[in-house]
């Protein structure tokens, strides 16, 4: 399956939550970093089935890392999570994670089977050009990934939240937008994702969707409409 097929129709073949709006962002981003020589890695912390993380190794190129990420269905980290766990999510199983992958792609991502805490011993640093968060819903565990992004991510590299308007998870919301008014994180776009960036924002060429713009902290910031 091509790109542009699992973007229009592939993706909604996988458990999840991922909108078409949101694939096109991702596939705008990679298109518009390849344009101006931006390369890097790529991560996901939280990957349920895979549905988002088979569009980011469309994204990868040969000679970048995609690393994902998640616990499956080992323990978590707080009652919150398990409640969350519990109401929302059936099969977490790594089983059916790359059962998935492998339809679209012929080799897995690396992958990291422990909560995000666990990046911070691993061999990594400033060589991400593309995050996505999408672990813990729990207000501490989203301040933990952002400041963990904050110092992979590499200049004019994108980072994106996912549930940000999603309604039971106000961990996320009061973490992100915590993270633009203490520590520099720069409004770029808003689904129910954010999508954010540190320092000058990327020159991205947009899909073509309804749009219209906010003044958020003194930043322009576009919500996406589908």
């Amino acid at each position: 399956m091509t790109r542009q097929e699992y973007i229009e129709t592939g993706r909604t073949t996988v458990a999840g939550w991922f909108a078409q709006r949101d694939a096109m962002l991702f596939d705008a981003i990679d298109v518009s970093q390849r344009r101006v020589g931006i390369t890097g890695d790529i991560l996901e912390i939280g990957c349920y089935q895979g549905t988002s993380a088979i569009m980011l190794g469309y994204m990868k190129q040969p000679d970048e890392r995609l690393i994902i990420c998640d616990p499956f269905d080992g323990e978590t980290l707080s009652a919150e999570d398990d409640t969350e766990r519990a109401r929302y999510y059936t099969d977490l199983s790594r089983g059916t994670f790359e059962n998935n992958y492998r339809r679209f792609h012929a080799e897995l991502p690396e992958i990291v089977a422990q909560p995000s805490s666990a990046l911070h011993t691993q061999s990594l640093g400033q060589t991400f050009r593309f995050i996505h968060i999408d672990g813990s819903h729990a207000y501490d565990q989203v301040r933990s990934d952002l400041l963990l992004a904050k110092r992979f991510l590499k200049p004019n590299g994108v980072v994106v939240f996912d549930d940000l308007l999603s309604a039971h998870t106000p961990g996320v919301t009061a973490a992100v937008w915590e993270g633009v008014a203490n520590d520099g994180l720069v409004p770029l776009f808003q689904t129910i994702k954010f999508y954010g960036t540190w320092g000058a924002p990327p020159e991205i060429d947009l899909p073509e969707l309804p749009w219209y713009e906010h003044d958020v902290s003194g930043h322009k910031m576009l919500h996406i409409e589908g």
